[in-house]
């Protein structure tokens, strides 16, 4: 009885593993940062052509709140999304931080 529940369990670890969905994470803006470098990260990711800058801007979808926090964390994480997700992509000199929790809100939908 127990060497077919094993090899059960094993057969059922082969099928089950290919079906495993690494987490989703986002970067966003370090609440410790200073503003003054959230203001820097908006403008290279801006200067670059982030098509997230659009979307920050008045009337987009993510303009309100309109503070340099959300801004700033909307187009960082479209910028890590884009460079593959790594720590690297989210370091900012610092001021980024990756997180685990969908940061989206009302129609402001991070990727």
């Amino acid at each position: 009885m127990f060497p077919q529940l094993t090899l059960i369990f094993l057969l059922s670890l082969i099928v089950i593993h290919p079906f495993h969905v690494s987490a989703k994470t986002w970067c966003v803006a370090n609440p410790s940062a200073a503003s003054t470098q959230l203001q820097a990260n908006i403008d290279w990711l801006c200067s670059q052509g982030n098509p997230g800058c659009v979307l920050i801007g008045p009337g987009g979808a993510c303009f309100e709140p309109n503070n340099v926090i959300n801004h700033a964390s909307f187009v960082m994480n479209d910028y890590y999304q884009l460079e593959g997700s790594t720590e690297e992509a989210c370091n900012f000199s610092g001021s980024g931080r990756i997180i685990d929790t969908n940061p989206s809100y009302a129609r402001c939908v991070y990727s």
